[in-house]
């Protein structure tokens, strides 16, 4: 059965989109970086690619087999789907771009860990050490445990990172326990309590991770600011990804977090 009009545009695009995100998801593995959030681009990608090449042989041959009822429902299941998704995805990327409040007087740096060795983590270590250069009073709490993978604790790394920008040690507390961003800042804050820092938070994370981190620090009782560390461009599409699904599971299985 030959293609419509309509069908020859919708495959186009689906082809176009499918291979622009495929493209776009793959390139951090360029820089070794594989993990949930480009692996799901990419299956996603796969998706749109397969439709726009087999929806018109796969409708011939459920026509023929008598099934285009079936067909039809199975069609605007998928469709309706996708637009739930797409609508999801420009929801969550909007609260990752909404305006995080900067810091206007002194508090605790708190450098949330991620990947030791890892251009995300060197991007947070850099931007922590721009501001406590500028506020020479200030000291900060380094964030994160020992995962899978990692030779020493994200927290031990950092500390290390900041000691080569020149800042003293004695001004970098350790906080070495924790596996997520919410323990970070409840294991940092109880860091604060015992040590009597300053209990106004400067969080330092990558602009997309912002949102989510100010919001569980809203919930702990935490009085935090944003000073966001710029993404490697390479990271953007397997960051934003991976952020996609920790919004997702904010949202709506909170009491994961």
């Amino acid at each position: 059965m030959k293609r419509t009009h309509k069908e020859k545009i919708t495959s186009v695009l689906a082809l176009c989109a499918g291979a622009g995100l495929f493209i776009w998801f793959c390139i951090p593995l360029f820089w070794g970086v594989f993990h949930v959030g480009n692996g799901g681009g990419i299956l996603f990608s796969l998706f749109l690619i397969a439709g726009g090449i087999w929806y018109v042989p796969l409708r011939s041959r459920m026509e023929q087999a008598k099934h285009a009822k079936l067909l039809r429902v199975l069609r605007r299941s998928c469709w309706g789907i996708l637009a739930v998704c797409f609508a999801w995805a420009a929801f969550l990327t909007g609260c990752m771009l909404w305006p995080t409040p900067s810091p206007s007087g002194s508090g605790t740096v708190v450098i949330l860990g991620c990947k030791v060795g890892s251009a995300a983590l060197q991007a947070r270590i850099d931007a922590a050490a721009e501001y406590l250069h500028s506020h020479p009073d200030a000291v900060a709490i380094a964030s994160g445990g020992q995962g899978d993978g990692e030779w020493i604790s994200e927290a031990e790394a950092i500390r290390s990172g900041l000691e080569q920008h020149g800042i003293s040690s004695g001004r970098i507390y350790l906080e070495d326990q924790s596996t997520n961003t919410n323990e970070n800042l409840a294991n940092s804050r109880r860091v604060i309590e015992a040590e009597g820092l300053d209990p106004t938070c400067i969080l330092v994370t990558e602009r997309y991770h912002m949102f989510r981190a100010l919001q569980l620090a809203q919930q702990q009782g935490i009085t935090a600011y944003a000073f966001p560390a710029k993404t490697p461009w390479y990271l953007l599409s397997a960051s934003y990804g991976r952020e996609l699904l920790a919004l997702t599971k904010f949202f709506l299985f909170p009491w994961m977090e």
